[in-house]
């Protein structure tokens, strides 16, 4: 029996007799369809009851450790994937603002993501100009640009077209799949430490669960974000969790919202004077929680955060 044909009976048998495929199983099944072993419609059956029974950390972390075997290492530190893109209510996506005074403080930053044009979200792909932010063409032209500016985008299509296909599958089966779970594990950049932000309860564990899984990364802290994006939100109380080659763990963040602090004169996202201390509160929120997987202490890490935000608006105001 073929791969494809083993798994689909693996997870959609009755109630009693169905179990979630293994690492190697979800490995081998996700490397075949690369290869293009099999078509689109038996694996996203697959996907799809995969998805009703809801995936484990051994199918997301095998699917994803069988697109990272296909991506060059590109030497990023800091991995941001923005794929969620923001609701209009929530504002701008200000976390590419974060992004941009890590990679100017000398951590190399590589933004990845997929701009979903049918919902009605702020998606970072459209504002990267206001910061200057190059987009690259190739996993290779990243590679370049993270060299020569320290941050960069690379759109999904460019290093994983097979994924930006699968996404795109809700509009042809109307349910998302697991893929939208992978993706923003795929770190092509080869980092050490990354962010994971997502919507749905559970998903914060399941993401922290999965780097644990792969143990390719130091660090990934993993929150419920904005609109479900890689941005943290300041506004709320919530647990954080944290996964490393060697454990995972929660935290608890309480609400850190700061009535005084420096905001700047000219917003490259022409922000709403109102929501300036939102924004900046935002940032340093989203700053915070990178360096937290670095330094894995949450007074020093916003410390920091808070540091890097006053040094970018006095640089702004010389």
């Amino acid at each position: 029996m073929s791969t494809i044909l083993e798994c689909i009976r693996t997870v959609g048998r009755g109630e009693r007799g169905r179990k979630p495929l293994s690492f190697e199983q979800a490995y081998q099944v996700m490397d075949e369809y690369l290869d293009g072993q099999f078509d689109d419609d038996q694996m996203a059956m697959l996907l799809m009851l995969i998805r009703v029974q809801n995936e484990t950390r051994q199918e997301i972390a095998g699917f994803v450790k069988a697109f990272q075997s296909r991506m060059p290492d590109l030497g990023a530190d800091i991995d941001w994937p923005c794929y969620a893109g923001k609701r209009t209510s929530a504002g701008k996506p200000w976390h590419l603002l974060s992004a941009k005074i890590l990679a100017d403080n000398g951590y190399k930053v590589l933004l990845h993501g997929y701009h979903d044009t049918s919902g009605n979200r702020e998606h970072a792909e459209d504002y990267l100009a206001a910061l200057n932010i190059s987009v690259a063409d190739s996993a290779e032209h990243a590679r370049q640009l993270l060299e020569e500016n320290g941050i960069t985008y690379l759109p999904l299509h460019h290093f994983a077209p097979q994924a930006e296909t699968m996404i795109g599958w809700k509009r042809r089966y109307g349910l998302r799949t697991p893929i939208n779970t992978v993706v923003r594990a795929l770190n092509p950049g080869g980092a050490q430490y990354g962010l994971r932000g997502s919507f749905h309860p559970g998903f914060q564990q399941l993401h922290a669960e999965v780097e644990s899984e792969i143990g390719n990364t130091q660090a990934v802290i993993s929150f419920k974000g904005q609109s479900g994006e890689s941005e943290y939100n300041p506004k709320v109380s919530q647990t954080v969790w944290l996964g490393t080659p060697d454990t995972v763990q929660s935290f608890y963040w309480a609400e850190q919202m700061l009535t005084e602090i420096p905001l700047p004169s000219d917003c490259p996202f022409n922000t709403p004077e109102d929501d300036r201390v939102m924004m900046a509160n935002t940032v340093v929120a989203s700053l915070a929680a990178v360096l937290f997987a670095e330094c894995r202490d949450k007074e020093n890490a916003f410390r920091k955060a808070y540091e890097l935000w006053k040094k970018y608006i006095q640089s702004n105001k010389l």
